[in-house]
């Protein structure tokens, strides 16, 4: 006679397939509603004076591309809608490929110059003390660009923020982990004074509660946080909707999985108890 404790295991893993596959090839999505720092992180970009200049850091690598790059691409998207300058800059020396292919394909879309309305600075070397010269010197931290090598006052952007960070309005970080925003708050934010918005990975995202929102204005956490984002911005960017379509397909899938496993702890506590029960009996 089958007992639980003779149960077949694989019917599990059968079921947590057959939600997954099936819910995934059935194509079925649903938005989100907006959490309110995800609105805050929106209502940031949306309140800066048209011109005003964005410093935007990818600290990220491949291994978690698959969570923050659709943030960051987004964030380029909305702040050249919003005619808003970028420097961008990459605490991670494996983020600059990411960044140069974003910003090639999404700055002609926007007509966008190089030098006047954004430019690439790349990696800097140093974790946390990198961040640091940044905001005491960017013009020091960085005599070049690193697309031209072309010197620091030869561009109209870079001449506009000057020797500090004084000239930064905001500081948008697509962090990952170690050098990200837990960094960036006491060196550009507590120091100088510099608004800071993010977006982290799922592991770096509950230690900002206590940051919000004093230190940190607004942040997106994970995939969730970016499909919310998504659905703000590509409303009107058409080609965002694809992403945000794809991320509101998984976000689905991936609530479906989850009510699966929580079911299933369940009815295994319940077998356990009344098992132990009837021993004890």
């Amino acid at each position: 006679m089958a007992t639980p404790r003779s149960f077949d295991r694989r019917w599990i893993f059968l079921a947590m397939g057959v939600v997954v596959v099936g819910l995934y090839a059935a194509g079925i999505r649903a938005p989100l509603p907006n959490s309110r720092y995800v609105e805050s992180f929106h209502k940031t970009i949306e309140d800066l004076p048209a011109g005003s200049i964005v410093l935007l850091s990818a600290d990220f690598d491949p291994a978690s591309a698959a969570e923050l790059e659709p943030m960051y691409k987004a964030v380029i998207h909305h702040l050249f809608q919003r005619n808003l300058r970028i420097v961008n800059v990459a605490t991670w020396p494996a983020a600059p490929p990411f960044t140069r292919d974003a910003f090639s394909r999404i700055a002609p879309q926007y007509h966008k110059q190089y030098g006047v309305d954004w430019v690439e600075l790349g990696f800097l070397v140093g974790d946390d003390v990198a961040l640091g010269s940044i905001g005491q010197s960017l013009r020091s931290a960085y005599p070049t660009d690193t697309l031209n090598h072309s010197a620091y006052d030869s561009f109209p952007l870079l001449r506009a923020v000057g020797d500090s960070c004084q000239g930064i309005a905001l500081l948008v970080t697509i962090s990952a982990g170690f050098p990200g925003v837990l960094e960036w708050i006491p060196q550009l934010g507590s120091r100088y004074g510099v608004p800071i918005i993010t977006g982290t990975t799922a592991v770096q995202t509950p230690p900002l509660f206590a940051y919000y929102p004093n230190q940190i204005k607004g942040f997106l956490g994970a995939a969730t946080g970016a499909t919310q984002y998504l659905q703000m911005v590509a409303e009107n960017t058409p080609e965002l909707q694809p992403t945000r379509d794809e991320n509101q397909k998984r976000m689905l899938v991936q609530s479906w999985a989850h009510m699966l496993i929580i079911g299933l702890i369940v009815v295994g506590n319940v077998i356990y108890f009344t098992g132990r029960r009837k021993a004890q009996a």
